[in-house]
């Protein structure tokens, strides 16, 4: 019998040490964890391996061999972590505080509670099952908070051996309480938008401010702007979005249950569209997005800019084209005077099956373990480095195991970040059981 209370006890501690680690991204130095890492799997006899790819910049992956009868099963988190303002806070973000039954800091969520959740579901596999059908990776990536380049993407062009895999088990989705319905719904990701980043260039004429003329770049650019803008209210329907209002209706009474279910019907789907996008997180599943991040126009108060510059972070739907993204927003610019120029073009998104042995022993472990709680595939509005193993043919699944409601979804990358220690027992509880099936 497992002592769940003592290995929540212990993945405090360990999270506490691992959250003291100040791996900020940027500038990125991640080897400080790795090695923090190093010392707990090589305690545990596991042992890890080292793969630098930059100056301070370090992987680390681990593996717990099986029999080989079938593929291995990859458990990803990423060691880097976002900056943090400790005037805002309520304590030092990097203390790893453990107070009022919460581990406190940076990266609690995101993401090294969850691997710590691995690594001592990896551990207790390791000293309980030691006849296993498949062997489990532990990969620690660097890099993810800046695109991968560092890390995923390096270890898929230099190491994919050390990492290839049946499936990967990521970050992108939570236990959702509080935010669909009152029971939890573990929301597993099984795709992500594909990230755009443009830049829109105006062309003007100078002159002097108090002479307006007509040409002023910047009034060029806020107008073409204006008309992209226009994109952030279109709403559609995708089929993992309706997938998971589908599961989500399955805990409603009627007639919210037949709606839910029935948004494929245009009408049912125009009908419901108010309610659905009043949460702009559930808005972002069902529409494109343009957010303007960077404007420049203009060098002195009193003369007519005659370049303006706008960047913008775009994040399409699954199965959109690039090019024929890049069609609409012409035409809606519909100016020549405006110069579109390409800063990061995506690769094509893939959907991850969920008609898969992990999936469906994930939904399994949930009803067992969460009675109240239901599984439902996501469409991830961000993106994560689970977009690198579905371009190589791998089903990546993005859960982070753990029940959390509104309020404390809004820490991520927020203020006062922090896992209760009562979720890294119910994670890493989640997570052996779940390898421990997919073993035998």
């Amino acid at each position: 019998m497992i002592d769940w209370e003592f290995t929540a006890d212990e993945a405090a501690r360990l999270l506490s040490g691992y959250l003291k680690i100040k791996s900020l991204n940027p500038p990125g130095n991640e080897k400080e964890s790795a090695d923090y890492l190093s010392t707990l799997l090589n305690e545990r006899g596991l042992k890890p391996k080292i793969h630098p790819s930059g100056s301070d910049r370090v992987n680390l992956t681990a593996r717990l061999p099986g029999d080989g009868r079938k593929k291995p099963i990859l458990l990803y988190h990423h060691m880097d972590v976002v900056a943090a303002d400790p005037r805002r806070w309520s304590g030092d973000p990097f203390s790893g505080e453990i107070r009022d039954g919460y581990v406190w800091g940076r990266g609690a969520i995101d993401m090294k509670g969850m691997g710590i959740m691995q690594l001592l579901a990896l551990d207790l596999l390791q000293r309980r099952h030691p006849r296993r059908s498949r062997d489990i990776i532990f990969f620690a990536a660097a890099d993810e908070e800046k695109g991968g380049a560092f890390g995923t993407q390096w270890m898929i062009e230099n190491h994919w051996p050390e990492i290839e895999a049946e499936y990967v088990w990521d970050e992108g989705g939570f236990g959702l309480q509080d935010f669909f319905d009152e029971r939890p719904v573990f929301t597993v990701a099984v795709t992500e938008k594909k990230d755009l980043w443009l830049k829109l260039i105006a062309r003007g004429e100078p002159g002097h401010s108090g002479i307006p003329h007509g040409r002023n770049a910047a009034d060029i650019l806020l107008g073409a702007l204006n008309r992209i803008m226009a994109l952030n209210s279109k709403y559609e329907l995708n089929p993992v979005a309706a997938m998971l209002f589908a599961e989500i209706g399955k805990l409603k009474s009627f007639p919210q249950s037949f709606l839910l279910k029935n948004l494929h019907n245009p009408l049912i789907f125009r009908l419901m569209q108010s309610a659905l996008t009043s949460d702009s997180t559930v808005a972002a599943m069902l529409k494109d997005t343009v957010s303007i991040t960077v404007l420049r126009a203009g060098e002195k108060e009193n003369i007519i800019p005659e370049i303006a510059e706008a960047t913008l972070d775009i994040r399409m739907l699954p199965g959109r084209s690039t090019e024929g993204f890049l069609e609409k927003l012409k035409s809606l610019i519909a100016d020549e005077q405006v110069e579109i120029e390409i800063i990061h073009a995506p690769e094509e998104t893939v959907i991850s099956n969920i008609d898969t042995d992990f999936y469906r022993t994930l939904s399994e472990v949930i009803r067992e373990l969460v009675p109240k709680g239901i599984t439902a595939p996501l469409l991830t509005p961000g993106t994560t480095d689970s977009c690198f193993f579905r371009q190589k043919g791998i089903n990546a699944y993005g859960l982070f195991p753990a029940i959390i409601d509104p309020g404390e979804l809004a820490r991520f990358h927020g203020i006062d970040e922090r896992i209760s220690v009562e979720n890294l027992r119910l994670g890493t509880q989640i997570t052996y059981e779940v390898l421990r099936r997919l073993c035998e």
